[in-house]
């Protein structure tokens, strides 16, 4: 989309250091609270806590300095918690409201530099006393302008969020984002990510062909999201068959075509009551209860792998088992599409059906064309669009979730963590009940071990009084496979010989990611 420069004075211009798209990697961390409900999404009642809860975070930095901040689809403004040196002061105050606290203070502009732009006078909030983000620096809103708090008080252009500014204000870039959420089996990195402005990621492109899914609107304006419709009946759920789906938006052409929100800033996708209980509530040993650090949700047998599939335009996604039923530690494991219902904020006005969050998105690269929801647009500006490219493969996910949910339900991460240790400290470590069967394995061969390294020093010893040539005899310790019953650990190596087992001083390190990251080729 191309801009007439002459249109801004000078003072609103954005630079780009980079002529084509650019890429900003995004990092995962755990324990980020407050977040799983904004007041912007009217209506929406749920009971969550922070325990398991996970954002993505990127650098900005605003006048020279650096600041660490939640990337978020769901929301349109910017907030910093710290003092920015010179910023200068709008005169004006702003507040945004999420679950169990907020941010609100005095708006003020800086020059801000964000993935490879500079951005000069950005509007923030200088938010001081904000509640619930004190791993963080603040956060940053990609949500259309309409619903941006210092926008709408501002009353000017100049208020915009960062990329309003920056589609605005250069003709040399296209007017879209492309988002990858993604898992590994790195401890250090368990939840890499890339945001891209203006260009996708290479081995994504295939996403440009997928169907153009148009932005749904809604009746108030402050509360539009990048939403669309998903297909009538558009969730297969785990017994293969299509789950009903009559939709709770007010004045809905389409009643069987759930309304959708794409965001970022939820962990857990927030589903209606009866979808939740259709995905779970026919597990044996699943039942709704009130889940520590998470809230109301299905509680699940770890062993238990689920499939389902949601469909948008025809096209399939698959989302992982993983992300159906997720771990959250001490022998715990839940669904994470949890239940949800509206309450009557917006005047019994429901504007929406589900929120996907997180556990969706890992399963699908998202790129939404803002179009003409860039403040200002020209006329003939095209309608903005949502496409996606599925990226999950079902067989893979399968041997995935065999790989890391072994019988006694261990995670991905305690996994990892595990494999960084001696075999003795994880088994020392472990649950106190019945070992699996490796374990009896490995027992066993090192008893083996033990007594073939007997025999050695017996022979040595005997050809050594016969006087005979000494010779050095080094014995390997014997490979065990691992039992019928059990999986093997995501940290080990194909068993494909017992040579293949051993690492030189030099190898790579032991985890060999079985997800993608986002720098991988999809499927």
């Amino acid at each position: 989309m191309r801009f007439c420069p002459l249109l801004f004075p000078l003072g609103f211009l954005v630079t780009l250091d980079l002529v084509n798209g650019v890429h900003l990697e995004l990092r995962g961390k755990t324990g980020i609270p407050d977040l799983q409900r904004r007041t912007s999404l009217s209506g929406l009642q749920i009971s969550l806590e922070d325990d398991q809860n996970i954002q993505y975070m990127s650098n900005i930095t605003l006048n020279g300095q650096t600041f660490d901040v939640v990337v978020d689809t769901g929301s349109s403004d910017l907030f910093i918690t710290s003092e920015v040196p010179g910023a200068v002061d709008q005169h004006y105050q702003a507040s945004v409201a999420y679950a169990s606290g907020g941010a609100a203070g005095e708006v003020f502009s800086a020059t801000m530099d964000f993935a490879g732009f500079t951005i000069e006078s950005q509007y923030f909030i200088f938010a001081s006393s904000a509640q619930g983000f004190s791993s963080t620096n603040g956060l940053i809103g990609l949500g259309p302008y309409s619903g941006s708090v210092i926008r709408d008080i501002g009353q000017t252009p100049a208020a915009d969020p960062p990329l309003d500014r920056i589609f605005r204000s250069n003709d040399s870039i296209s007017n879209f984002i492309a988002i990858l959420l993604d898992r590994s089996n790195d401890p250090d990195e368990p939840y890499p990510g890339d945001l891209a402005i203006g260009e996708v990621l290479a081995g994504y492109e295939d996403v440009s062909t997928q169907p153009k899914l148009p932005v749904t609107s809604v009746m108030i304006p402050g509360n539009q999201h990048w939403m669309t419709l998903l297909d009538e009946n558009g969730i297969i759920g785990p017994d293969g068959q299509p789950i009903i789906i009559t939709t709770q938006v007010t004045n809905s052409s389409y009643p069987r075509n759930a309304t959708v929100v794409f965001d970022t800033g939820f962990t857990f996708p927030q589903v209606p009551s009866y979808v939740a209980e259709a995905l779970y509530g026919n597990i044996p040993g699943a039942s709704l209860m009130n889940i520590g650090g998470i809230g109301e949700a299905w509680s699940l047998p770890c062993d238990q792998e689920l499939n389902a599939t949601f469909l948008f335009a025809g096209i399939k996604f698959p989302i992982h088992p993983l992300d159906l039923n997720i771990d959250i530690g001490n022998g715990q494991c839940a669904g994470a599409f949890q239940p949800f219902s509206f309450d009557d904020a917006e005047g019994g006005v429901v504007m929406y059906d589900m929120v996907l969050g997180m556990a969706f998105l890992r399963n699908s690269y998202l790129l939404i064309d803002f179009g003409s929801f860039v403040d200002e647009a020209p006329p003939g500006t095209n309608a903005p669009y949502i496409q996606l490219l599925p990226i999950t493969n079902s067989s893979q996910a399968s041997v995935d979730f065999a790989e890391v949910r072994s019988s006694n339900g261990t995670n991905l991460s305690k996994v990892n963590k595990a494999s960084t240790t001696t075999s003795t400290t994880s088994t020392s470590s472990a649950s106190t009940s019945k070992p699996p069967t490796w374990v009896i394995g490995v027992i066993i061969g090192g008893v083996v071990s033990i007594l073939l390294l007997g025999s050695c020093i017996y022979c040595c010893f005997r050809r050594r009084r016969s006087k005979l040539a000494s010779a050095s005899t080094q014995i390997q310790p014997a490979w065990v496979p691992y039992g019928p019953q059990t999986y093997r650990p995501l940290h080990d190596p194909s068993p494909q010989g017992a040579s293949d087992m051993h690492m030189g001083p030099n190898a790579n390190p032991g985890y060999a990611p079985k997800y993608r990251n986002a720098w991988d080729a999809h499927y």
